[in-house]
């Protein structure tokens, strides 16, 4: 039967543990700590504050260029707003 060997986190060396010791250091070797669970995913919303906050900017430039009558800030809002529409369709891979 072929054993494993395993760090001791005492010593610090690698040893076949014998009778759950270490032959090194005889200290008492535990068993590695389980695996933490994995985190939830993040939620729709979540990944999309950004897109949407984006979008929310595009649309208060386009009521501004409105108000004003700028044709200049106007173009620009609309430009920012098709590359917000662009950015969220390839950030979703469709």
């Amino acid at each position: 039967m072929e054993r494993i060997s395993t760090r001791c986190g005492f010593c610090g060396r690698q040893t076949v543990t014998r009778h759950g010791r270490c032959p090194e250091c005889g200290r008492v070797k535990r068993p590695p700590a389980p695996m933490p669970d994995p985190p939830a995913p993040p939620s729709m919303w979540r990944e999309m504050s950004a897109q949407i906050g984006a979008a929310a900017l595009a649309v208060l430039l386009v009521v501004a260029a409105l108000l004003i009558g700028s044709t200049v800030l106007l173009y620009v809002a609309l430009l920012f707003l098709c590359a917000v529409v662009v950015i969220s369709f390839v950030a979703s891979g469709i």
